[in-house]
């Protein structure tokens, strides 16, 4: 029972009482009866006011629980004309003021902050306290080939992406870089905020390519100028003192002459290699900008698989041709498209060695022509695999670290998407993807 019903039911109870001992005693009273009834009448219509005079600031708080509660911060109390109750209203509506400007605000904040999370160009994924995803913004949701609705509410190991696996395995404070598809260097963090008491994480994703691409660029842009200059002004100064000196070749006893030619002659040899040598590092920092023109990408396979054939066979490598029909033209630029796949395809043959298979994919998938170059070569590791395109990196002994940043260099140019990972069967895949939106 509530306080206000208790304290009518204790009055009425009272008031009943005081009558019923005076109806008892009604002769004894005599006419002292009806004034003892008025007097009770004016007890309780007084006591009535009263109570609802003083039981009115209980009711004002169960009004004002009752709006917290259902969160209605709106809503005004108006004064009553009672000093001390116009006081207590003033105050819960000054307050009530300060939780709705309070909620205004956060909700404005709010708002904009889910809006610059769905905007930006950073991966943001923000996990609840048993570790499920409760917020996944568009960039994110593409790393993980997930649309956003279908990501929400699971935990990051049962989405069955490699990507998912990678962020499940970073520990709280933990900052990776990562290089993923398309040669993509993408930078992970996970980190710890506190709500309502309990910590929570979030991972952060951002795409690093274009700035790391850039810094590599001009380090050895400049190296290989240095490079140049000091071996281009050694080189032409040493041959002409070595062409003079064969001059005096005659001098020289004639049992002794023809070696002396062969040495200088050997020596000359090998500085033009040097130059030619610089000339391939330098073909990375002069490499001009793509003419493109339409054409079909298998005709140059094609050619492709004849210049390539001779030594395919020699090594008993199978070469398998995975052509859609009609694929449509793209525009590339011939010669420096021959380039990248010469590189790729004399890289595949490499891997492979003796008895293996090359397969060769072209279709039109969503928009785009598809190449993929298939080898069952020795794979790659994941050490590998985050410095292929690197300058200098090379697994070959001799190797120069030069034929896939070229080739990266050409596709950057051209706006193609590419990449070079192990494919799901264990073997080798590069794969290119043209928009056909770009040639149109």
């Amino acid at each position: 029972m509530r306080l206000r019903s208790s304290y009518f039911v204790h009055l009425a109870a009272v008031h009943l009482a005081v009558l019923g001992i005076a109806a008892w005693k009604y002769e004894f009273l005599g006419p002292w009866f009806f004034v003892i009834e008025a007097a009770v009448l004016a007890s309780w219509l007084c006591g009535v006011w009263l109570a609802r005079r003083s039981l009115q600031p209980v009711a004002f708080v169960q009004s004002f629980s009752d709006l917290l509660r259902e969160r209605e911060f709106s809503a005004r109390f108006s004064p009553v004309g009672q000093a001390e109750m116009d006081r207590l209203i003033e105050a819960y509506n000054r307050m009530l003021t300060d939780l709705y400007e309070e909620r205004q605000r956060l909700g404005e904040q709010r708002g904009f902050l889910e809006q610059f999370v769905q905007a930006s160009p950073l991966g943001v994924i923000i996990l609840d306290y048993d570790g499920r995803i409760t917020l996944v913004n568009p960039a994110a949701a593409r790393l993980l080939e997930r649309d956003a609705d279908e990501i929400a509410g699971r935990e990051l190991d049962s989405l069955g992406s490699e990507f998912a696996e990678v962020l499940r395995t970073l520990r709280p404070g933990e900052n990776r870089l990562l290089t993923w598809r398309s040669m993509r260097r993408l930078r992970l963090e996970k980190m710890v905020f506190v709500d309502r008491g309990f910590s929570r994480q979030f991972v952060l994703i951002e795409e690093l390519t274009r700035v790391i691409d850039e810094s590599e660029r001009a380090a050895y842009e400049k190296l290989i100028r240095l490079m140049s200059h000091e071996v281009n002004n050694t080189v032409a100064a040493t041959n002409s003192l070595l062409q003079s000196c064969s001059n005096y070749a005659s001098q020289i006893a004639p049992e002794d002459r023809g070696d002396f030619a062969n040495a200088l002659r050997v020596v000359i040899e090998r500085n033009e290699g040097l130059n030619r040598f610089m000339g391939d590092f330098a073909q990375v920092v002069r490499l001009p900008e793509p003419e493109k023109q339409l054409g079909q990408l298998s005709k140059l396979l094609e050619s492709l698989e004849i210049m390539f054939g001779a030594q395919c066979r020699e090594r008993s490598i199978r070469w398998v041709r995975n052509y859609d029909e009609e694929v449509p033209r793209v525009a590339f630029d011939r010669e420096q498209m021959e380039q990248v796949l010469i590189n790729i395809l004399k890289n595949a043959i490499e891997a492979i060695g003796d008895h293996g298979s090359l397969e060769i994919r072209l279709s039109e998938h969503g928009g785009a022509v598809e190449l993929e170059i298939l080898d069952d070569g020795g794979g790659l590791d994941l050490e590998t695999q985050g410095s292929l395109f690197s300058p200098f990196f090379s697994t070959k002994a001799q190797g120069q670290g030069l034929g896939l940043t070229l080739a990266k260099e050409i596709l950057v140019k051209h706006g193609f998407e590419f990449g070079l990972e192990p494919a799901a069967d264990g073997r080798t895949r590069f794969h290119l993807r043209i928009p056909l939106k770009a040639t149109r």
